[in-house]
């Protein structure tokens, strides 16, 4: 045999070589991890499409990925995680219309074959994203936005996972906040009629009464009103007012008009994380709200350096909206499926298990899943900065650590939150965050 290769041609010989080094590289010949994107490319979003999928490149290209073209939507190049090349696989959905997002994610794993589906701008696209996970078993479906607990509390796939916190998650410590730092004893809450508004209104007022406070009125509105009829449903005699409006309704002027009643602004207005997480409606109300205090999924330590690293890898993308909500929320997504896998050193049938067991750092801070497959997570206390103040515009006021659905054990798991008011349960035990004076 050695003799035969001596008589085989040079060129030959390092073909043979050549060959034998690409099969040892790339998790020895594995064919890559494909992971479908489903960003919104049609509808209300659609102005987000190249940044959602920017969010979603970055963590490889900050494994050494590059980019195809000069927008994200030319697509990355691979890059190996646990031994494994991995590439991803675009998608196209637009928000509510449910047939275009299960239409495409059937698509993605049934024609192009990927092994994981990173997917839904909102709380409902995330129920209906859900039902398509059960047909697909072998493939792990991760939710990227901040949505209703019932997702994973409610008969959830075992191959359904979500790193991001619910609506009431991400409210946790305010109250805390308002009891201890503001001393609010009654106060009022004002929610847009809808599922974010209903889940953060619900987690506030629980940890507010287990503390012992009032909720003198809560307000559901469907619109705001330009007349201030809406600030004027505010009773005068609460102590200060918590606002919970998700991002598709613009709050501005009612911020505004409701900051214009208040001498001090800050001690009597709280703002919930949808609003704090919108970077261009902070930058049109700072000049009113400078120093009012909102609960943050981010951290903003950590999402500055965020913004720095989008900033390099995609130059000239604003900050207002690599900062958005969703962007992040794919960057997390993709950021927890890459730690998940190179965990489970690569392999596709190990991944499950890998990111039920995973700790990971993501702009929240530490992220761990529970036994639902649901975040627990440490969202922060953010203060609203003048407007000269960096990007994003936010000070870190405290964090709130390990946070799960049950906010503390003061919402049982069956809780589905709906358009009725939130009792307020006084005796309840506070959560743990609220029973030292000094925190959060």
């Amino acid at each position: 045999m050695r003799a035969e290769l001596r008589r085989l041609p040079a060129a030959l010989v390092l073909l043979a070589v050549a060959a034998l080094v690409a099969a040892g590289c790339g998790g020895g010949g594995q064919a890559p991890f494909k992971v479908g994107v489903v960003a919104d490319c049609v509808g209300v979003n659609r102005s987000l499409h190249d940044e959602e999928l920017a969010g979603a490149e970055l963590p490889l290209i900050q494994r050494g990925a590059e980019l195809r073209g000069q927008l994200p939507s030319g697509g990355v190049g691979q890059a190996e995680v646990g031994g494994r090349a991995v590439e991803l696989v675009p998608g196209c959905t637009e928000l509510w219309e449910f047939s275009i997002l299960t239409s495409e994610v059937r698509r993605l794993v049934e024609r192009e074959h990927v092994d994981a589906i990173v997917a839904a701008g909102s709380g409902p696209d995330e129920v209906v994203l859900a039902e398509v996970a059960r047909l697909y078993p072998d493939v792990v479906f991760i939710a990227v936005a901040h949505g209703p607990r019932e997702l994973t509390l409610r008969h959830r796939p075992a191959n359904l996972f979500r790193f991001a916190a619910d609506h009431g998650q991400g409210v946790a410590g305010l109250a805390t906040y308002a009891y201890r730092r503001l001393g609010w004893r009654d106060a009022a809450v004002v929610l847009i009629n809808w599922d974010a508004g209903w889940g953060a209104r619900d987690a506030f007022v629980a940890e507010f009464c287990s503390l012992g406070g009032r909720i003198s009125k809560q307000i559901p509105i469907e619109s705001f009103d330009p007349s201030g009829r809406d600030v004027a449903r505010i009773p005068r005699g609460a102590d200060g007012v918590a606002v919970f409006a998700p991002p598709f309704i613009d709050p501005t002027g009612f911020l505004r008009r409701l900051a214009s009643g208040y001498a001090d602004p800050a001690g009597h207005i709280l703002l919930g994380p949808t609003i704090t997480s919108d970077p261009t409606l902070l930058r049109s109300v700072r000049g009113a709200l400078t120093g009012v205090t909102g609960s943050s999924y981010v951290d903003p330590a950590r999402m500055r350096g965020y913004l720095r690293a989008f900033g390099r890898a995609f130059p000239g993308t604003p900050a207002d909206v690599a900062g958005d909500e969703l962007v992040t929320g794919y960057h997390d997504s993709v950021a927890a499926l890459l730690s998940g896998l190179e965990k489970a050193h690569g392999s596709t049938a190990a991944l499950p298990a890998a990111l039920a067991h995973l700790r990971v750092d993501l702009l929240g801070g530490p992220v761990h899943l529970d036994r639902n497959g649901q975040a627990v997570v440490s969202p922060s206390l953010v203060r609203i900065e003048p407007g000269d103040a960096p990007a994003p515009g936010l000070a870190r006021e405290g964090t709130v650590r390990g946070v799960d659905q049950s906010i503390g054990g003061l919402l049982e798991p069956s809780m589905v939150p709906t358009d009725r008011p939130a009792k307020c349960k006084a005796g309840a035990s506070p959560p743990p965050w609220a029973r030292s004076p000094s925190r959060p």
